[in-house]
């Protein structure tokens, strides 16, 4: 499944767990097949992931996070969040509150096969 948004567009992996929805945002050609990960791996995290998680048929909450560098405007992030309330029918009539922050990478944690 891929995200367009204007002039972007990128992978978008969908898991479901009954009527809650969890989408991952990234770039299928920086995945590596079963039989590429020996030795020195580089797993590349994506974009960004969002969670829509119902609570009843009539309410649900909306949440996760976009890297700034390639979800660089609120109304990129609107355009991913119509996408994900658009997989399932629940939310056309649910109230959905959300809240998705924009993140800048400071660092990160890496274990790659090599030490």
């Amino acid at each position: 499944m891929k995200f367009v948004n204007g002039t972007f567009s990128c992978d978008a992996e969908v898991y479901r767990n009954g009527d809650d929805v969890a989408v991952r945002f990234y770039d299928k050609s920086k995945e590596h097949e079963a039989s590429q990960i020996v030795n020195l791996v580089i797993v590349d995290p994506g974009f960004g992931y969002i969670c829509l998680k119902f609570k009843d048929k009539d309410s649900g909450l909306l949440s996760g996070f976009f890297r700034e560098d390639a979800f660089a405007s609120d109304a990129m992030v609107q355009a991913a969040i119509d996408f994900v309330k658009d997989l399932t029918p629940l939310a056309k009539s649910a109230y959905i509150p959300h809240h998705v922050d924009r993140v800048k990478l400071m660092s990160y944690v890496e274990y790659n096969g090599e030490y």
